[in-house]
């Protein structure tokens, strides 16, 4: 009797074998991988996230200055104090843009047709000369469309479209730039 619970207690003590302990490291680093391989694609979704909300917020910032423009003359030829209106020079899109965007947009240098406007990489007007590389570079490129639809008595009604194009990944086999593209479209009433 004392013979066997003497060769039960050495057994229970014996622990894992070599085997086991690779198992268990094998099946452990697949794991490690797998959730490392998982962040990469988070971090990625969220870059491309964050450009695609910039591209947004510049559009809809352009778009915001359209029909402010188209407002103001619009408010321009309807005063009823002023005989004649006052001619807007300033104005940078009512009735200076093309009726249509290029179909074919480039990403990189400045691609024929020349864009609207161009922004940085965090939604600002490029400043030349500046020591932040993402201060000056234009990352953004925005189009803008005007097509007149009809009259409103005393205005004009157009469709505005706003195309902000841009690239923020690169195709790995190609290593080529892949564009992406956010599209605005307002109908505005303007003078």
């Amino acid at each position: 009797m004392r013979y066997l619970r003497r060769r039960t207690s050495v057994r229970a003590q014996r622990g894992f074998s070599l085997v086991e302990m690779l198992m268990t490291a094998f099946i452990l680093a697949v794991g490690i991988m797998g959730l490392t391989m998982l962040q990469v694609m988070a971090l990625k979704g969220s870059r491309g996230g964050r450009s695609l909300g910039t591209a947004v917020q510049v559009g809809e910032m352009v778009m915001d200055q359209i029909e402010m423009e188209g407002r103001l003359s619009w408010l321009n030829i309807t005063a009823t104090q002023v005989a004649t209106p006052v001619a807007l020079t300033k104005l940078q899109y009512v009735n200076k843009v093309p009726a249509t965007i290029p179909t074919s947009i480039t990403i990189g240098p400045p691609p024929t047709p020349t864009p609207t406007a161009t922004f940085t990489i965090k939604g600002q007007v490029p400043v030349a000369n500046a020591p932040d590389p993402s201060d000056s570079t234009p990352f953004y490129n925005v189009y803008v469309a005007q097509n007149n639809v009809g009259s409103a008595g005393t205005g004009i009604i157009s469709d505005f479209t706003v195309n902000v194009s841009f690239a923020d990944q690169v195709n790995q086999a190609t290593s080529v730039a892949i564009p992406r593209t956010v599209v605005v479209t307002r109908r505005i009433i303007h003078g």
